[in-house]
């Protein structure tokens, strides 16, 4: 293990939003256990995480002598100045953290999101990222909500949003 060191790599510095192409019933708010809100998805697929969610990039990582070993996120975008990965990863991680706190789209379509975000970076090999996803993707629900300590909460929007 690694001591010292910050347990997130990336903590985003304002709120993205991304259309899905899913649409859901109801507007909804997740909210961690803090009771920050850190995610939001509209009726329209609309999707947003919030401004400080702190997420780890590609799963799985692991930290061994203070060198970070794992999935790499990719080369950095020239348009984003990010890796190609981060956007898809912070998608996917937000919607992981809270599948099992009544998110009302389910793995596949978290997983559906990850493939478009890294399609729309051009990240060459999203299929093999997306069917690690697919195959492995169960594992670290679990995982998540463990490295988190943490169950999340769901709340209805009020119709003032």
């Amino acid at each position: 293990m690694c001591k010292n060191s910050e347990p997130w790599v990336f903590t985003l510095p304002e709120d993205f939003s991304w259309d899905s192409g899913f649409t859901v019933p109801g507007e909804w708010e997740f909210r961690d256990k803090t009771g920050a809100v850190r995610l939001i998805l509209r009726r329209s697929g609309r999707i947003t995480v919030t401004r400080r969610y702190a997420w780890d990039g590609c799963s799985p990582k692991v930290c061994v002598f203070d060198i970070l070993l794992g999935t790499p996120d990719g080369v950095v975008d020239s348009t984003t100045k990010q890796p190609k990965t981060y956007y898809a990863s912070l998608v996917h991680d937000a919607l992981y953290q809270f599948l099992l706190d009544g998110l009302p789209l389910k793995r596949w379509q978290a997983d559906r999101c990850l493939l478009r975000l890294m399609a729309e970076t051009g990240f060459a090999p999203r299929y093999v990222y997306w069917a690690a996803v697919r195959l492995f993707g169960w594992l670290f629900v679990a995982q998540h909500r463990l490295k988190r300590r943490n169950r999340g909460t769901k709340h209805a929007l009020a119709a003032r949003l």
